[in-house]
């Protein structure tokens, strides 16, 4: 059994489970995780205090960090420092992805306090400009690297596109932020970092959420079905789309906002990155770019999918992505 339950005040569980990311018991009532970190007590503090507001309200599935016997969230083993964290499974698993997100942010709505970790709400913008300059820089590093790796060349072709694509999202926001029409559901909530598959898995873990707007987990779950030829036409995204927002109606704001963050390409940022980790980034970005004229196409069609007339399009929509 592992060192760290010598330093905290509850029965050891007496089972470990596999499958999960980091090492974890069940006493089966509750599973426990030693989480390593390198985070402030203050910060753990916070993390309690939004996990078990989730908790309190019923998601029983965010894993919560404990106090252990010296009165304090991080525990040294050695030179490592841990967190002892535990939640129940995921109680209602056949909620549809919409339903369950929207329950999800309605909960962070509730939250009484400004909390002080990752807050990323109204800074997109500056965010999106760093970016920028970090993965220029990252280009001119391995294009003046000899011999030089075997993915510069198809991202020297397409580099200045991607570079476009982002300072285009910068003018975006720049009129999105002007908008006057908005409402109580374009106040932060806790979003996922980068939303992929948390929704179907068996517990939210508290260091992977960002204080943002809702529409951050939104845009992240659409992006996927752009890439896919005829996605926006993809039941499982009407559905989706249709179930969060019987809870959590889109403001004007909220989907110009969602837009901006479809059109800034994340999502070839990320590529770019898994690219450098692995042997085969040339064909990964060479796949890429033939997804990509797939998610142009959505896109480009994406407010008229949901619904919005021709006459308020024009005001949205770029130019660019209708001609």
């Amino acid at each position: 059994m592992h060192p760290i339950f010598l330093h905290y005040p509850i029965n050891t569980p007496g089972k470990q489970v596999s499958g999960h990311p980091f090492p974890a018991y069940t006493d089966d009532k509750l599973y426990y995780f030693v989480i390593p970190v390198s985070i402030t007590e203050e910060n753990a503090w916070e993390e309690y205090m939004i996990a078990k507001h989730f908790q309190e309200k019923g998601m029983q599935h965010v894993v919560c960090p404990l106090i252990n016997l010296h009165n304090q969230f991080i525990t040294s083993l050695g030179k490592e420092k841990y967190l002892l964290c535990y939640a129940d499974s995921l109680s209602d698993p056949m909620k549809t992805h919409g339903d369950y997100l929207s329950q999800f942010h309605q909960i962070g709505y509730q939250f009484p306090y400004q909390p002080e970790m990752t807050n990323n709400y109204g800074k997109w913008k500056e965010l999106w400009m760093k970016k920028i300059e970090q993965y220029e820089a990252l280009f001119r590093s391995y294009y003046q690297q000899r011999p030089a790796p075997a993915f510069i060349r198809p991202l020297a072709d397409i580099f200045p596109y991607i570079i476009g694509l982002s300072e285009n999202a910068l003018q975006y926001i720049n009129m999105v932020e002007k908008e006057q029409n908005y409402h109580q559901y374009d106040q932060p909530v806790f979003a996922f970092g980068r939303l992929h598959k948390q929704l179907d898995e068996q517990f939210v873990w508290i260091h992977d959420l960002i204080y943002d707007h809702p529409v951050r987990d939104l845009a992240e779950y659409i992006r996927l079905f752009l890439l896919e030829k005829n996605g926006l036409n993809d039941e499982t995204l009407s559905q989706f789309l249709n179930d969060y927002t019987s809870r959590c109606p889109l403001s004007p704001f909220g989907w110009k906002l969602l837009y901006a963050r479809l059109i800034f390409p994340i999502h070839i940022y990320d590529k770019i990155d898994q690219c450098v980790r692995e042997d085969n980034g040339e064909q990964l970005l060479y796949d890429l770019i033939e997804l990509q004229c797939e998610y142009e196409k959505n896109l480009s069609s994406f407010f008229s999918y949901i619904g919005i007339e021709q006459s308020d399009k024009n005001g949205i929509q770029l130019d660019w992505l209708v001609n």
